[in-house]
């Protein structure tokens, strides 16, 4: 709300000053001349984030903002136009537009008159555009020290969360958390779950209603659980909650007011040993063919059919053949469906510090056994799961992870991934090509764990695990497990 105040009032400040800071030997006002070019000769502030103020200096602007426009060109050559306020023929005021991720912007002011050619001037310097996302707290109480915090429903300023982990949103916008302790690539332990008297548990299941600002845990002493979905089939809407090991999920479904049910996968000659003596640790669903979607542990992709329970291999092993970050040949892996292309399956490779994705509607004609999908994201690729992680932001093979978790996507096509051993939270936009997109740091300070709420130059993290989106596809929010909390990312 400050923000906009402070926008809402430069706004006069801003045109009063285009108009009066003309020397005074010049005339108040300059018009076009369609025979000479247009200049830029300086822009101020030289960074900022949508709706920030702007203003452009040269010359042949033209005061007489018909046919006038003013646009960011991000480094694809894709142009974003700016909000035009006002202009005096030497000083343009402007609003900094919606950018994406790619933070380095040319600055063009182009005037198309009634008759002849547009004409054009480009900046000499480069506008550095800062994404404005802030984090807030939704649920839980901040005590990252406290190794005895109990699991408590109760209203949001009084719940309390022992160890949330993974997360997932319905269509209502009810967070359904999972709680469980986790120990990743050496590097460190965490929090364990606790129930309502204290007592170490494996896992706890909760619901936080957003709109009631309420949180029932609905399953304590769960079987160690890991990241759900939430399955929008109509007369089926259920949330889906792998279990470690073997066969056995939950179902919530929500004609039962989603109380939980363990139920298991039925399996086939044929898939029988894809299960047994496996893990699985992130479900996804399909909404093209209401199928339930995961990577196991042994890296077999496999679905099944949530109405008859029955598995499907489709390809034998999506992770690489080389040893994870403990010495191992398997890894946690947590898989999204992209809602720009909806067969296009992202998995996380934890253990591998790696993205991969895979298109579920194009495997009949590939090599079950040999087919792994294509590299995404990791610098791990080229250096492998060891010397390749770490934090380190840029294109999508120059990046570096260390221990990524449960991702999701924003309707835009953007990829958030819970960056758990860097306590930040990354950011891909997906919609850019292979070649060019990158990888940023959307909030967190890289490698410095805590708590505080804010913006991106304060705001911290302390093992964040799960993130989820909601139902519009515009909010995200995060399991900061050490801190004990439910966190909401504001994002522009």
């Amino acid at each position: 709300m400050k923000r906009q105040i402070y926008q809402f009032l430069c706004i006069p400040f801003f045109v009063a000053l285009i108009i009066s800071c003309n020397d005074e030997n010049e005339t108040k006002y300059q018009a076009f001349d369609p025979s000479k070019p247009i200049e830029i000769t300086g822009f101020y502030p030289d960074s900022g984030g949508i709706a920030t103020p702007f203003i452009i200096e040269g010359s042949n602007f033209g005061s007489d903002t018909t046919g006038l426009k003013v646009f960011f060109e991000d480094s694809l050559g894709v142009k974003h136009r700016a909000g035009l306020v006002g202009s005096n023929g030497a000083k343009i005021y402007a609003m900094v537009p919606k950018l994406t991720f790619l933070r380095k912007m040319n600055i063009i002011v182009e005037r198309t008159p009634e008759t002849g050619n547009t004409v054009s001037g480009v900046s000499d310097e480069i506008f550095l555009y800062k994404t404005q996302t802030t984090v807030s707290t939704v649920v839980g109480k901040p005590e990252p020290d406290n190794q005895s915090m109990r699991t408590m429903g109760g209203d949001f300023a009084a719940a309390t969360l022992s160890a949330p982990f993974a997360i997932v949103l319905d269509d209502e916008d009810n967070i359904f958390i999972t709680e469980r302790s986790f120990n990743h690539q050496g590097i460190y332990g965490s929090q364990g779950a606790r129930n309502d008297n204290g007592d170490g548990v494996s896992s706890n299941i909760s619901i936080a209603d957003t709109k009631s600002q309420t949180m029932t845990v609905v399953r304590y002493g769960a079987n160690y659980v890991n990241a759900p979905t939430f399955l929008g089939q109509d007369g089926n809407e259920s949330v889906y909650m792998p279990e470690d090991d073997g066969l056995y999920y939950y179902q919530l479904p929500k004609s039962l007011s989603y109380a939980p049910r363990r139920r298991s996968l039925i399996t086939s000659p044929e898939t029988k040993d894809i299960i047994e003596g496996n893990w699985k640790y992130s479900f996804v669903a399909n909404k093209e063919d209401n199928m339930i979607y995961t990577v196991m542990w042994k890296g077999q992709l496999v679905r099944f059919n949530p109405v008859t329970r029955n598995v499907e291999l489709l390809l034998d092993n999506v992770l690489p053949n080389i040893p994870n970050a403990r010495g191992q040949s398997g890894g946690n892996t947590y898989c999204i469906f992209s809602p720009l292309e909806p067969n296009m399956l992202y998995f996380c490779m934890e253990d591998y510090n790696m993205i991969g994705r895979v298109d579920v509607s194009k495997l009949a004609d590939k090599d079950r056994a040999t087919y792994k999908g294509e590299n995404y994201a990791g610098k791990a690729f080229i250096d492998g799961p060891v010397n390749g992680r770490g934090w380190e932001d840029g294109l999508l093979l120059n990046a570096r992870f260390m221990g990524p978790k449960q991702i999701c996507f924003t309707a835009d096509g953007k990829l958030y991934i819970a960056d758990t051993g860097n306590h930040c939270i990354r950011v891909v936009d997906t919609t850019v090509p292979i070649d060019k997109a990158t990888v940023s740091t959307a909030i967190g300070l890289p490698q410095s764990p805590g708590f505080r709420d804010g913006g991106p130059e304060m705001a911290k993290f302390y093992y964040p695990a799960g993130v989820a989106v909601n139902s519009d596809g515009s909010i995200v929010y995060v399991a900061d497990h050490r801190n004990k909390v439910i966190r909401k990312l504001s994002i522009e």
